[in-house]
């Protein structure tokens, strides 16, 4: 299979912690959503968004965001830089989507973010 038939994933925050606080499998949610190779990759400001809740949010999500950060280690997921601009998470994954040359799609649950995504013409999870 080429590179070209693989497609990359960028879950957002909340996607990742809603996944795991209802006790699902994110891999299984992606795999069961897209046919095909699929890769999944973590956006590094969705890392220090989960870093930033571990540490300042209320004590269930800091719960959670320890949680999520720790089945992100133990996954080994590739991490990716976000491109230069704004540095909001939303918009940066929305950069990457647009400008990285193997095909992404964005995991979200956010409907302001997927209506973003559905107007660009990125696809979603």
């Amino acid at each position: 299979m080429t590179r070209a038939s693989q497609i990359q994933i960028l879950p957002d925050t909340n996607f990742i912690l809603t996944l795991l606080k209802q006790r699902r499998d994110l891999d299984d949610e992606i795999k069961s959503a897209i046919s095909g190779r699929v890769k999944v990759v973590m956006l590094d400001l969705v890392l220090l968004e989960l870093e930033r809740l571990a540490r300042r949010g209320s004590a269930g999500i800091r719960t959670w965001a320890n949680t999520s950060l720790a089945f992100i280690r133990q996954r080994g997921y590739p991490i990716t830089d976000h491109l230069h601009g704004p540095s909001d998470v939303d918009s940066s994954l929305i950069g990457f989507a647009l400008w990285d040359r193997t095909p992404t799609a964005i995991a979200t649950i956010d409907r302001d973010l997927r209506t973003a995504l559905r107007t660009l013409g990125i696809p979603t999870i």
